[in-house]
C-alpha cells in the first residue's frame, strides 16, 4: 500500500470521527512559568565556568494539552534548558500524574538545548524549583480546558538554521520545514501557536553572560507582536544535531571571534522564524474532533563497534597539535588569523579524539547496544516521534521520508540523551560531533525504524 492510499486511509478515519460527533468535544489548554533562577548560576552549553551575570530575557516551562473526545490526552512540554536529565523529567511526570491524572506516557517533555541558560546540579535547591515550575505549567494548562479546535501544517524556514558542518558548501539546512500547530477556542479564536524546528539555540557564545532563551526569544516575540501578548507560543525543538545559526562548532570551542554570535543577528534569525510561521498561519484549518494518541518504547540501539584512532595515535596527533600552535603564538604575524585559529582547533580536535578513543577502548567491548526511550504522539493527521538528544537533521528528514502519513515531525532533546547521532556518511569525516559520539554508523537506520514502529502503532 502506497504513501497516498495511506493517507486516504486515515483521512477517511477522521472524517468519521467527525460526522458523528455534532458537539465540539476536543479539549485545549496552555501554561507558561518563568523558570529563571533567582541567582547567578554557572551558564550551561559550552564547555565554560561563566557564572550567569544578569537576565536577557526569562526562561520558561511552557505546556499545551490536548485531550480528545475519549478522554485520550497529550502533554507537550518544552523548558528552556540546555537539556532535561533523567531524574528531573521522571520527577515532573510523577507530578503532573498526582496533580492532573495525565499518565507518564502521554507526557512529553524536551529541552530548548538554550546555550544561555544555567547549568542544573542535582539535588540542588534550582533543580527542585525547575521542577515545580515545570509540574505547575503542566497543571495550568490542564486545569484551563476549553473545548477547542486545532490545526497542524507546515512552512519552511530557509537561512535559519544552517548545516555547521557544511558551511564552506553553502550550509544549507537539509530540512527547514518548521510545523506549526494553531490552537483555537471552539468559535475560533486564537489562543496558541506551537512551533517545531531543528535548530541549536547557541547564536550567543560563551562571552555572553546573560540569560537568554537565544533566537526562539526573538521569534516567540515577533509573533505576539503580529497576534496578540495573550497568546501562548512555544518552541519544539527537532532534529538539530548538526544546525545551528550559521558558525563552525569548532572555532566556537576555541573561543574564535565571530561577529555573528549576538543579539543582533538572533533577533534576525527569530524574525525569520516569526516571519515564517505569520505566512502559513491563515493557511492552517482548525478542527474540533481530532483523534489523540500516544505510546511509547524502549529500544537497543547499536553502540559504535570501532574508533578511528588508537589512543597512542592520538595522544601522539595531540603533540603535534600542540607544538605546532605554540611554533605560531610565537609569530606575531599569527596573530588574529584563520591560521592560528585552526591551529587551535586542531588542538581541540586532536584532545577530543583522545577522549573518545579513552571511552571507547575502556568500555567493556561486550556491551554492544544502549536503551533508548522513544515516544509517538498522534494529534490527527499529525504525528510526532521523540529523540532523547541530538539527532542529525538528515536522520530526522529520513524518518519523515519514510514515514506513510505526510505530517510527520520530530521532537528532539528529549529525556535521556545520549549526546549526538550522526548520520553514516558524517562517520567518514569524523569532527566534534562524530568523535565524541557514542553511537555507531547503523545507528541511524535503527532510529528511522523505531520511529516508524512507533509511528504505525498510533496510526492503527
Amino acid at each position: 500500500m502506497n504513501k497516498f492510499s495511506l493517507n486516504l486511509i486515515l483521512l477517511i478515519s477522521l472524517l468519521t470521527v467527525q460526522t458523528s460527533c455534532t458537539e465540539s468535544s476536543l479539549k485545549v489548554g496552555m501554561g507558561e512559568t518563568v523558570i529563571t533562577p533567582a541567582e547567578n548560576l554557572q551558564m550551561m552549553g559550552f564547555a565554560r565556568s561563566q557564572v550567569s551575570t544578569g537576565v536577557h530575557d526569562d526562561l520558561h516551562a511552557r505546556s499545551l494539552v490536548i485531550e480528545d473526545d475519549s478522554d485520550n490526552v497529550v502533554l507537550l512540554m518544552t523548558v528552556s534548558l540546555v537539556s532535561i536529565s533523567d531524574p528531573m523529567a521522571e520527577s515532573i511526570r510523577k507530578g503532573v500524574e498526582v496533580r492532573t491524572g495525565i499518565p507518564p506516557r502521554g507526557i512529553v517533555i524536551t529541552a530548548t538545548h538554550t546555550h544561555s541558560g544555567p547549568k542544573v546540579e542535582e539535588n540542588s535547591a534550582y533543580f527542585d524549583f525547575v521542577i515545580d515550575k515545570c509540574i505547575e505549567s503542566a497543571v495550568i494548562a490542564w486545569e484551563t480546558r476549553v473545548p477547542g479546535r486545532v490545526g497542524i501544517e507546515s512552512g519552511e524556514v530557509f537561512e535559519l538554521g544552517k548545516n555547521r558542518r557544511r558551511l564552506l558548501y553553502g550550509g544549507l539546512h537539509p530540512d527547514p520545514e518548521v510545523a506549526v500547530i494553531k490552537i483555537e477556542d471552539k468559535k475560533g479564536r486564537l489562543l496558541g501557536i506551537a512551533f517545531n524546528y531543528g535548530c541549536h539555540p547557541s547564536g550567543l557564545d560563551w562571552q555572553n553572560t546573560l540569560i537568554s532563551e537565544d533566537w526562539p526569544y526573538f521569534a516567540i516575540k515577533g509573533i505576539k507582536n503580529m497576534v496578540g501578548d495573550d497568546v501562548w507560543v512555544a518552541y519544539y525543538q527537532g532534529a538539530e544535531g548538526n544546525i545551528n545559526v550559521g558558525y563552525s562548532a569548532e572555532l566556537s570551542a576555541v573561543g574564535a571571534e565571530m561577529p555573528v554570535r549576538n543579539y543582533w543577528y538572533i533577533e534576525k534569525k527569530g524574525c525569520q522564524m516569526a516571519e515564517a510561521i505569520l505566512k502559513v498561519l491563515p493557511t492552517i484549518s482548525t478542527d474540533d474532533n481530532q483523534v489523540v494518541k500516544t505510546t511509547h518504547a524502549h529500544f537497543e540501539y547499536p553502540l559504535r563497534d570501532s574508533y578511528p584512532v588508537t589512543v597512542r595515535e592520538a595522544k601522539e596527533s595531540l603533540s603535534e597539535a600542540k607544538a605546532k600552535l605554540e611554533t605560531l603564538k610565537n609569530r606575531p604575524e599569527f596573530l588574529h588569523t584563520r591560521t592560528l585559529d585552526n591551529a587551535r582547533v586542531d588542538v581541540f580536535s586532536e584532545t577530543q579524539k583522545l577522549n573518545g578513543a579513552e571511552r571507547f577502548y575502556s568500555r567493556e567491548q561486550d556491551i554492544k547496544t544502549i536503551t533508548v526511550e522513544q515516544q509517538a504522539v498522534r494529534i490527527g493527521d499529525a504525528f510526532f516521534v521523540t529523540f532523547p538528544g541530538e539527532l542529525f537533521a538528515e536522520i530526522g528528514l529520513k524518518i519523515k521520508n519514510s514515514s506513510p502519513y505526510d505530517k510527520t515531525f520530530v521532537i528532539g532533546l528529549t529525556p535521556g540523551g545520549r549526546g549526538y547521532l550522526p548520520v553514516a556518511s558524517d562517520f567518514i569525516d569524523g569532527d566534534y560531533e562524530v568523535n565524541g559520539s557514542i553511537y555507531g554508523m547503523q545507528t541511524g537506520e535503527a532510529c528511522v525504524d523505531a520511529s516508524i514502529e512507533l509511528i504505525r502503532k498510533i496510526a492503527e
